[in-house]
């Protein structure tokens, strides 16, 4: 697993993915404002290498959880920092897109679950894409969404993420 979909880790997580209804993930109120305090957010830091902006859709003291174990989002966001700079000096870019199978929420607290498509673009034009299945926990504070846990399963193919829904 190359170094920067480790950074897209700052991502996710997740289970299995057998089929996606879309009734399960309709728009809603609430997570429209996910979609704007979170996952926005994140797809812009991606393109724009902002690391600091990216850690702020996660509270301090939140955990990612990998195939491999967990670790402070802290130490995720200062490696993957680290990549997307490396990639900047290079000429290197790269892109996030989610899709979601599960979206549960309230007014306080939420779970969604999906596969994010993380998208390494080098200098030369070429692209190599990964589907990383995931599951987020997220609590509303002060008035803004921001992820507590974040977990990341081993990549699937295309075919399951073509399986869920466009947003």
């Amino acid at each position: 697993m190359s170094k920067k979909i480790a950074m897209i880790s700052v991502l996710l997580g997740s289970i299995c993915f057998l089929s996606a209804n879309a009734a399960d993930v309709a728009a809603t109120p609430v997570t429209h404002e996910i979609d704007v305090d979170v996952w926005n957010v994140i797809v812009d830091t991606v393109v724009t290498n902002d690391i600091i902006r990216m850690g702020t859709t996660y509270f301090p003291d939140a955990i990612l959880v990998g195939p491999k174990g967990t670790k402070p989002i802290a130490t995720a966001l200062e490696k993957w920092g680290r990549d997307m700079r490396e990639a900047q000096a290079k000429g290197d870019t790269a892109a996030v897109a989610f899709r979601f199978s599960q979206r549960q929420d309230n007014a306080e607290t939420a779970f969604e679950s999906g596969i994010f498509k993380y998208t390494e673009i080098a200098k030369s034009g070429s692209s190599t894409s990964f589907y990383i299945p995931f599951e987020q926990l997220l609590l509303k504070k002060n008035g803004k969404w921001r992820i507590l846990m974040e977990r990341q399963l081993p990549d699937v193919t295309q075919g399951e993420w073509d399986k869920l829904p466009r947003q």
